[in-house]
């Protein structure tokens, strides 16, 4: 709940920053690229099966992600961009929660990790500002994630699997403009995969089996960045 508030609390505030600014020329039309390092942070994943819940823990870590897009006058409030992205993220286990029981624990060691490869179609809206230097901007995407899980615990214990679903992101974020070309950026966003099934292979009910373990992946991310105009 805090983290859903913190993410509303985020957006609203750009939102009602862009909303009150004043309009101003525009900005030049055209194409770009950029490039972005971000410090993810995923939140609890749950993968839950008959008699086999799984919840696991993992930590925070660098991701990058290149895009590449074209830039336009498309209303009063400032330019629109449409780009695609390519997005990589990779967070070791730190711990996991087995029908309650936790790991690492009496020796039972956690390994593995959750590395995530996306393509995004983004549209964003920047907004004009007094400022000839500072641009915020709204982002919303869609497109679709290939999940790749290592994850291992206890004796035998694994959620050794990758499954591809529909992904979608919103971002909020502050462009710096250092020269025509160049701009620097600070972003927030926030990104959701929607129902991943995933082969687990371990004990619970029944003994020692393979069983397919479903639910949501989604984290938060704050990344610095660069875009240089053609």
């Amino acid at each position: 709940m805090q983290k859903t508030f913190m993410k509303g609390s985020i957006i609203s505030t750009m939102i009602l920053a862009a909303a009150t600014v004043a309009p101003m020329a525009q900005a030049d039309e055209g194409w770009y690229g950029e490039i972005s390092i971000l410090s993810t942070d995923v939140d609890d994943t749950s993968l839950n099966s008959t008699g086999r819940n799984v919840t696991a823990e993992f930590d925070k870590d660098t991701a990058f992600s290149i895009a590449g897009g074209y830039s336009y006058e498309a209303n009063s409030l400032g330019n629109i961009r449409i780009e695609a992205e390519y997005l990589a993220t990779d967070n070791d286990t730190d711990s996991v929660n087995f029908n309650g029981n936790n790991f690492p624990a009496n020796g039972q060691t956690v390994g593995g990790s959750l590395e995530t490869r996306a393509l995004f179609l983004n549209v964003t809206q920047e907004f004009n500002t007094p400022s000839d230097t500072f641009t915020p901007y709204l982002g919303v995407g869609i497109g679709y994630a290939d999940v790749d899980s290592s994850i291992s615990y206890g004796p035998v214990a694994n959620i050794d699997d990758s499954d591809s679903a529909f992904a979608y992101q919103i971002q909020a974020g502050l462009d710096v403009k250092f020269t025509e070309q160049l701009t620097g950026f600070a972003e927030y966003r926030y990104v959701a995969i929607d129902d991943i099934d995933l082969d687990r292979f371990g004990g619970g009910p029944g003994g020692i089996q393979t069983t397919s373990q479903n639910g949501d992946l989604d984290f938060d991310a704050f990344s610095l960045g660069l875009r240089y105009s053609f």
